[in-house]
């Protein structure tokens, strides 16, 4: 039987001609979640693959009739992903050998067997049979994603064109044309970000936070329209590759995921360039989004970059995802405790001409007299508006939720004409269940 990815199998094949082995291997696995089959013959054991998804198979090397070498080849056929282990004596090695060669046996045990080495061995082994499903499943998932990324793509240039039938070459109509396109585009970015922040929702708000602050820390350090706009759009986009690692990844702290989980996590940068790759005007953000965990010492993932060998635009969202999530995580910090943090990484995590600039775009943008995390929240600090009452200006005092929970806008953000239009679109859809609490300082 073809195994299918994602289910998880913790059934075991076990083949021998004799018997008085099968009995007493099948008696060793019964205080296991393990699910024992067993065969006493290679033609037997075949007809166990086709029904059944077994993830390990471990078989005898001496049988009358079909050997286990022949047995394994076989079964390799039938089912490709199952880990195949080969039983033998310790005079029969070679044969062994001859297993692992024909029949992709992954190792041998040698018989007699240690009762604890055997229920080892075959435990790793039905986990390692589930982790190679597990990854399948998650390539699958980033083709089909690549897919509808691809597909939105041809989608967009289709309208385009059908849009540019209608043209005149009249100079004004071009740049009309112009700004749909772009406006467009922007919605697609938009789109893509819900989806990261709908998959994780800890990171609500985190990519147009990433975002403006990168933006402004490019524009600080010189940097032209073109490398600002894909900084921007890289910033939006830095976490996609997250879509396709597993919730209980995701739940955990960096700090605390396991040695294959910390594997399966760093993987989601270079998972996130692919993901914008098959549209072309992504792809110098699809470089940046690979290198964001890059240190400037030369420590960080997917390629150990160093220096200036890190693209800028990569060392700039490096440093504004790390601030944005110091200050917006689950334990909130004022931007100047967060820059504080920060500074004694300059130069080891995070480019040091970068960082000055980051610290001078994140002052400007969070004003200590309003920015303060542990300030105590009283009523009359604050003033209760409706949402049609808002203006540009105003900063919010407590986060701002949907009537079903979605966070909208955190705590302290400064309100923009862009923002207040996506509060009162988001409201209409989903109403809010209280009015907007705003520092009256900024209503002064």
């Amino acid at each position: 039987m073809a195994d299918t990815p994602g289910n998880v199998s913790k059934k075991v094949l076990f083949v021998d001609d004799e018997e008085n082995v099968t009995r007493s291997l099948k008696r060793l696995f019964i205080d296991t979640d393990i699910e024992v089959f067993t065969a006493n013959s290679g033609k037997e054991g075949l007809e166990i693959l086709k029904r059944e998804d077994i993830a390990v198979i471990v078989s005898d090397q001496r049988m009358p009739e079909m050997g286990g070498a022949e047995f394994l080849e076989k079964a390799k056929k039938l089912s490709p992903n199952s880990v195949r282990m080969v039983l033998t004596g310790y005079a029969d090695v070679n044969a062994a050998v001859d297993a692992i060669n024909k029949g992709g046996a992954f190792r041998y045990i040698t018989k007699p067997w240690n009762d604890n080495d055997m229920l080892i061995t075959v435990m790793n082994a039905v986990e390692r049979y589930n982790l190679l499903k597990e990854n399948i499943r998650l390539t699958a998932l980033t083709k089909k994603q690549n897919e509808e990324l691809k597909k939105w793509s041809d989608e967009l240039q289709i309208y385009v064109q059908q849009q540019t039938i209608d043209l005149t070459n009249q100079n004004k109509e071009f740049k009309k044309l112009n700004n749909k396109m772009n406006e467009a585009f922007g919605s697609v970015i938009a789109a893509f970000t819900s989806l990261i922040e709908l998959r994780d929702s800890s990171v609500q708000n985190h990519s147009a936070g990433v975002s403006a602050l990168s933006v402004e820390t490019a524009k600080l350090a010189g940097m032209n329209e073109d490398e600002i706009k894909t900084i921007g759009v890289a910033a939006q986009l830095h976490d996609i590759g997250k879509i396709g690692i597993t919730d209980l990844i995701l739940m955990k702290n960096p700090a605390a995921l396991t040695p294959e989980e910390l594997i399966e996590y760093r993987k989601h940068s270079v998972r996130g360039q692919s993901a914008v790759d098959s549209i072309e005007e992504l792809r110098p953000a699809g470089v940046l989004i690979r290198h964001h965990h890059e240190w400037y010492n030369g420590k960080g993932f997917p390629d150990g970059l160093k220096g200036k060998d890190i693209p800028a635009g990569a060392r700039i969202i490096a440093l504004a995802d790390y601030f944005d999530r110091l200050m917006h995580g689950i334990k909130t910090h004022s931007a100047q405790t967060v820059l504080y943090k920060m500074q004694s990484l300059a130069g080891t995590q995070f480019d040091l001409f970068l960082f000055k600039k980051l610290e001078e775009a994140a002052t400007s943008m969070f004003p200590a007299a309003v920015e303060n995390k542990d300030i105590e929240l009283k009523p009359t600090m604050e003033a209760e508006l409706h949402i049609d009452d808002l203006a540009p200006g105003m900063i919010v005092s407590q986060d701002i939720k949907s009537g079903t929970g979605i966070l909208l806008l955190s705590r302290n953000t400064v309100l923009t004409p862009k923002n207040i239009d996506g509060l009162k679109r988001s409201s209409h859809i989903d109403p809010l269940s209280a009015g907007i609490f705003i520092w009256k300082k900024a209503l002064a």
